[in-house]
């Protein structure tokens, strides 16, 4: 008599198995081909914005010292502008002090006259 087991060849898939086991294989290898390549593209675009980054922060570290440079000088500046305006007001307040002494000595002038017996014999 012959069992359930007796038309099968021993260790042999059937070729539907075998073919469908290929194309699962092949599929597999494709995304894995695919997945590999999209990752080495995104690792040079990660690659490249790292050294973009790095560019821009050292930029940002120039314009960062710069701008604290003029920031100086536009302080330095402000003082000078300030004692050039205080010395400018003491200044304007000491030509007019001098101005009012200038006009209350001429104000307050003595004209000299000279005595008559003295202008003949001067030449007046």
């Amino acid at each position: 008599m012959v069992g359930f087991g007796a038309n099968r060849r021993g260790g042999r898939l059937p070729s539907l198995v075998f073919v469908a086991l290929l194309v699962v294989i092949a599929i597999l290898a494709f995304n894995c081909w695919n997945a590999s390549s999209r990752q080495a593209l995104l690792q040079e675009e990660v690659a490249e914005l790292q050294s973009q980054a790095k560019r821009t922060e050292v930029a940002r570290g120039r314009l960062e010292k710069r701008n604290s440079d003029l920031m100086g000088k536009v302080d330095s500046h402000k003082k000078q502008l300030e004692q050039k305006e205080a010395d400018y007001s003491q200044l304007s307040s000491q030509l007019q002090a001098r101005d009012g002494q200038v006009k209350k000595c001429e104000d307050s002038k003595v004209t000299w006259r000279v005595p008559r017996c003295l202008a003949g014999w001067l030449g007046l």
